[in-house]
């Protein structure tokens, strides 16, 4: 019975494996990793047999076409590589190429969501072999811990992001991006729109997150530091000394978190007196478990960090493909008027709540947007047992790849129906209504927590953009990858009031 398999038609786990992963579930997370760092390295094409022989029958995944000296085109080009690689394969094997690590490189939607949605059973999130990038963010951040400590700081940071919490912060959301729509529309010149949304949306961020007025001064003195901070995320070497790349990035980490240990003081002080206090970071501090216990200062730091990192530069990356592929395409952005004009008909010229639901086709837009220029490229996680996947033994320990790219493009929603055209109609149709294999916000227990808050800041600006602007944009441009796709000459964006 010790070899029994789970019967299913696209996944198994060895009853050992299943043991073996609610062992992992409950461990510390220093236990974890301590555990992961135990383990043989049995991510390649050639790991150790399986311990069930059930699972020791299936096949291995077929190894990758691509050659080795073109592994860098992952980071640097990662569409196409992502098709390269996986050359129509559900799943390939990759070996361990120019410092970067061996994976199986998962080329099916619905083995991506199991694996995704499978998190603490039959994978981990396998921080532990990135701690550079760990470090960076927070260990105390949701994108660091593991379970059950997981779920419990979800569960407390949750309401901070519900739709309720959400619509309450418009008002915040209109107050900055009309100030930049109006500084745009009187300098009576094309403004470049990659760095100015960049900016824009880190202000946006920081009033919604920290729910007070900062002065130009404190916004940049953060906006410096973070800057420096986001060099790290591809420093080389990852050591923490002084002279180097990554030290600096983390001198600015500590920067930026004395900037949050202030607003948390500040915010405590306020919640004492019996201050209304807006934003999330109140909403964090106030929530308590059924036990009374609360995010310690550390965790609410660490995942302000995350915030500031997950919140600032997708939105400004989406935005900026999307008003790419808007200009592209003058029937979409014909379709966002009629639809602004017909919701002022409705409610006047006031964003609300229902306002914001009612903007059916500009959130087909954003989606459309996700879909095409997704702005995390790839993901991985961890095998916890022996596992079968899309008919494939996967040993434990094995890092998956899940190329988000690839899957997106590749949604059997789609396939058929002009997979590389920007339609965003097709996000309207019933089939547009389903889940389907569309990752861009996860999956599973770690689910973009801030998705709603980041499609109702990127609806709140196309509609002010829409509802008071002429614009158009230079889309003659060549496009490199960096968080996301950016344009190299900036995209250089005319905004006129309009009469």
């Amino acid at each position: 019975s010790m070899h029994r398999v789970q019967k299913s038609p696209r996944n198994a786990v060895c009853v050992a494996g299943r043991r073996a992963a609610f062992l992992t579930a409950a461990a510390s997370p220093q236990q974890e990793s301590a555990a992961a760092a135990a383990a043989p390295d049995s991510s390649g094409p050639n790991n150790s047999s399986s311990r069930c022989p059930v699972l020791s029958s299936l096949p291995r995944p077929p190894p990758a076409a691509t050659k080795w000296y073109n592994r860098m085109q992952q980071i640097s080009h990662p569409s196409q590589w992502q098709a390269d690689t996986l050359a129509g394969h559900s799943m390939v094997s990759l070996p361990a190429q120019m410092l970067l690590p061996a994976y199986y490189v998962v080329g099916d939607g619905e083995v991506a969501k199991q694996v995704l949605a499978g998190e603490g059973s039959i994978t981990t999130q396998g921080v532990d072999r990135d701690m550079r990038f760990a470090r960076l963010v927070g260990l105390q951040s949701l994108l660091a811990v593991q379970q059950p400590r997981h779920t419990f700081m979800r569960t407390l940071i949750a309401p901070a992001f519900t739709q309720t919490a959400v619509e309450a912060l418009i008002p915040r959301m209109v107050s900055v991006i009309s100030a930049y729509l109006e500084t745009w529309a009187q300098s009576g010149q094309p403004v470049l729109a990659e760095p100015q949304l960049r900016s824009l949306t880190f202000d946006l961020i920081c009033a919604v997150t920290f729910g007070r007025e900062y002065s130009p001064a404190e916004l940049q003195h953060m906006k410096d530091l973070f800057a420096t901070w986001a060099t790290g995320l591809v420093a080389w070497p990852p050591l923490q000394l002084p002279f180097l790349q990554y030290g600096k990035a983390m001198a600015a980490r500590e920067g930026l978190m004395k900037c949050f240990q202030a607003a948390v003081d500040e915010t405590r002080q306020q919640l004492a007196s019996g201050s209304n206090v807006p934003g999330a970071l109140a909403n964090m501090m106030r929530a308590v478990d059924d036990e009374g216990n609360r995010l310690s200062d550390v965790e609410l730091c660490d995942n302000l960090m995350l915030l500031l990192f997950a919140g600032h530069d997708t939105s400004s990356n989406t935005l900026i493909n999307a008003l790419a592929l808007i200009q592209q395409h003058p029937e979409v952005k014909q379709m966002l008027q009629q639809e602004q004009a017909a919701l002022q008909t409705k409610y006047g010229q006031q964003i609300n709540g229902s306002a914001l639901r009612e903007m059916t086709y500009a959130d087909a837009v954003i989606r459309e947007t996700l879909r095409l220029r997704n702005v995390v490229p790839q993901i991985q996680r961890v095998a916890a047992a022996d596992l079968e996947l899309g008919g494939y033994h996967v040993p434990e320990g094995t890092a998956l790849l899940l190329p988000l790219n690839h899957l997106n493009k590749h949604d059997p929603r789609w396939i058929a129906d002009q997979p590389d055209a920007f339609r965003p109609e097709r996000m309207l149709t019933a089939e547009g209504q389903k889940p389907g294999c569309q990752v861009s916000f996860g999956h599973g227990p770690r689910y973009c927590i801030g998705a709603l808050m980041g499609v109702a800041e990127m609806k709140v600006f196309l509609a002010l953009l829409t509802r008071g602007y002429e614009w158009w944009c230079d889309t003659d441009t060549e496009w490199e990858q960096q968080m996301g796709q950016v344009p190299k000459n900036g995209l250089p964006l005319t905004v006129t009031t309009r009469q």
